[in-house]
C-alpha cells in the first residue's frame, strides 16, 4: 500500500532535486494541482515545448506538446530528438481543481513557456465548456478544420478564429453562398489552404477578391476556358490583392497553350533557376523553380505562371512578384 507523500510541505530548497528527476508530463500534471503548484512547477523546473497543439473532436479534447532536446550518442556526437506528450484535462479532474477548459490550456501554456497554441485542430463539436474555451483563443499560428467537422460548426469556428490565426487548412468549404465564402476570402491570412477536391469554376473566380498571401486548392474542375478567364480577370483587375502565390491541380492537360494573347506572356528560360521570397514567414520562406512565363500588368505588377504535368494532373503556380 502506498503511503501519500506531503509534496507542498517540504521547503522550496527540497524540492529542487525532487523537480530533476520528474519528467516533463509529470512537471505538466503537477502544476494543474493548484496555484502552489503552478508557481513551484515554474519556478523549479524551466520547461520550454516547441509547439503546442489543441486537438478537439465530438467526445473529447486533448492538448499535445512537442519538446526538442539532445541526446549524448558518444563525444562529440548529439543527436537531435523529439517528445511529444498528449494530455486530457480529464488527466486531472478539473472538477476538484476548480479549473475551466480555457484555464487548463493557459495553464499548460505557461508551465512550458508557450506564448500561444501553435495549432488547433477541430474534428467535431465540442461540449459547450470547450466552445467558450475557443472563443477566448488568442494569436494561433494554424487552424485546421477536418472533414468531419460539421458545416455549422466549422463555419462557427472560422468566424471565432479566423480574425486571431494566421494559417487556415479546411477540408470543405461550409458557406451557404459565394457571399459569405467571398467575405472569408477577405480575411488577412497568410496562408489560406482549401484542400477538398473539385474546387469548382466559380471558386477560382472568387479567388480574386483574396487578401490571403498564399492560397492552395485542392483539384480544380477547370479546362483552358476556366483558366483563360481567371488569368484574363486578374490581368485587367485594378485590385491591389496581397496575393502572392496561388497554386492548384486540374484534372485537364493544360500548359502553355491556354494563356490568353492579351497577357503577352514571356517565356523564361528552362535551365534557368529563380527563387521566390514570401514577405512573410509562411509554411516555407522560399520557392525555388525553373522556366514559366512572365506577365506584366498595365500597373507595373508583375506574376510568373508555371505548369507542371504528372500522372492524370497538372499542378499550376502562380506567382505574383513584390512590386520593388
Amino acid at each position: 500500500m502506498t503511503t501519500p507523500f506531503p509534496l507542498l510541505r517540504l521547503p522550496r530548497l527540497a524540492l529542487f532535486p525532487v523537480f530533476e528527476q520528474m519528467e516533463e508530463r509529470e512537471i505538466i500534471t503537477f502544476s494543474l494541482l493548484s496555484k502552489r503548484a503552478h508557481s513551484l512547477s515554474k519556478s523549479l523546473r524551466k520547461l520550454s515545448a516547441r509547439f503546442i497543439e489543441l486537438t478537439v473532436e465530438k467526445d473529447r479534447h486533448y492538448l499535445t506538446a512537442r519538446f526538442k532536446y539532445r541526446e549524448s550518442v558518444g563525444p562529440p556526437f548529439h543527436t537531435i530528438l523529439t517528445k511529444h506528450l498528449v494530455f486530457q484535462n480529464e488527466t486531472v479532474s478539473h472538477e476538484k481543481i476548480g479549473l475551466s477548459e480555457f484555464q487548463w490550456i493557459e495553464r499548460v501554456l505557461d508551465v512550458t513557456n508557450s506564448e500561444s497554441l501553435q495549432r488547433v485542430d477541430i474534428n467535431g463539436v465540442p461540449r459547450l465548456d470547450m466552445c467558450d474555451a475557443l472563443s477566448s483563443l488568442k494569436n494561433i499560428r494554424e487552424l485546421f478544420i477536418g472533414v468531419c467537422c460539421p458545416d455549422s460548426f466549422a463555419k462557427k469556428t472560422l468566424e471565432i478564429l479566423s480574425p486571431v490565426t494566421t494559417e487556415i487548412t479546411i477540408w470543405k468549404t461550409p458557406f451557404e453562398n459565394r457571399d459569405e465564402f467571398q467575405t472569408f476570402l477577405k480575411s488577412n491570412l497568410n496562408f489560406l489552404n482549401i484542400h477538398y477536391h473539385y474546387v469548382s469554376r466559380n471558386t477560382l473566380d472568387d479567388l480574386l477578391v483574396t487578401n490571403a498571401l498564399k492560397l492552395k486548392l485542392g483539384t480544380a474542375m477547370l479546362g483552358v476556358t476556366g483558366i483563360k478567364r481567371f488569368l484574363t480577370k486578374w490581368f485587367h483587375s485594378k485590385r491591389n490583392s496581397r496575393l502572392e502565390h496561388l497554386s492548384f491541380c486540374t484534372l485537364e492537360g493544360v500548359n502553355e497553350m491556354c494563356l490568353p494573347k492579351v497577357l503577352k506572356a514571356v517565356p523564361f528560360p528552362r535551365d534557368q533557376e529563380r527563387t521566390f521570397f514570401y514577405s512573410k514567414e509562411l509554411d516555407t520562406v522560399s520557392e525555388s523553380f525553373r522556366g514559366g512565363y512572365d506577365i506584366e500588368r498595365t500597373d507595373g505588377k508583375k506574376a510568373t505562371i508555371i505548369f507542371v504535368p504528372g500522372h492524370r494532373l497538372t499542378c499550376i503556380d502562380f506567382y505574383v512578384w513584390p512590386c520593388i
